[in-house]
């Protein structure tokens, strides 16, 4: 039987991030910076709701010993209480820098596409076996880690900003190894101890890489859209999205 750091690597190996349409527009410079950003006003929409199910997911871990990097993770994406550093903050920070208006960001409509992770997301951490979403939770941030650096890159080479402008992505190349590690050292005893258990996190790694990958992919097609809207505000109840003046 693999073992649990044996399974993320197969995973990872049937979800290659260079097979995908966005990352390979990216590299091959045919993405157009405006397409490239209307990405990143949505993403933003991720970012800022991915705190709220991982807190739910926190609530359903029984021992505290066990909760603790959950909730030093969802610490973080809260600036550890400085919310200027807040991952919604500092996104937006980045967003400013390629030209990205608040007003811009309020003006626009969210994609169903965005949606579609977000909800998928909050059913996991909610309704799902728990190694399972613990497993799709650690897989994102995993794979985030190395997305982070390829964006971060891009943008670097294709001369959208220089390498003091980057933030947010210089960030969590570095920290969602850490964050991803949380969630991994909750997996392998299990997975060692049960072939259900194993079943349950295998499940939940291929999940994390398919609804990751599918929204980048999804992404980059919808990428000419520009979908606007007359009312302003949460885009839904739940994701938690309102813009401070």
């Amino acid at each position: 039987m693999a073992t649990f750091d044996e399974a993320v690597r197969a995973a990872k190996a049937r979800h290659p991030i260079d097979e995908n349409p966005f990352f390979r527009a990216l590299a091959d410079e045919s993405f157009v910076r405006e397409d490239f950003i209307e990405t990143q006003i949505q993403f933003l929409f991720a970012v800022v709701f991915f705190a709220r199910p991982m807190a739910a997911l926190a609530g359903r871990i029984g021992r505290p010993e066990d909760r603790l990097s959950l909730l030093e993770n969802i610490d973080d994406e809260h600036g550890h209480g400085n919310l200027r550093l807040s991952h919604e903050r500092t996104f937006l920070a980045l967003l400013s820098r390629l030209g990205v208006t608040r007003d811009d960001v309020e003006a626009r409509a969210l994609w169903p596409e965005v949606r579609a992770f977000n909800t998928t997301l909050a059913g996991a951490a909610v309704m799902d076996d728990l190694y399972t979403a613990i497993a799709v939770f650690g897989f994102i941030e995993d794979r985030f880690a190395t997305i982070s650096a390829r964006i971060g890159r891009a943008i670097l080479e294709r001369g959208w900003l220089d390498e003091r402008s980057i933030v947010h992505y210089a960030t969590h190349e570095k920290l969602d190894e850490e964050h991803a590690e949380g969630f991994y050292k909750l997996l392998r005893g299990p997975f060692a101890a049960h072939p259900r258990h194993a079943y349950q996190i295998e499940q939940g790694l291929e999940l994390g890489a398919y609804i990751f990958l599918r929204m980048y992919e999804d992404l980059y097609r919808a990428r000419a859209r520009r979908a606007l809207r007359e009312v302003r505000g949460p885009h839904s109840l739940a994701d938690g999205w309102y813009l401070d003046r």
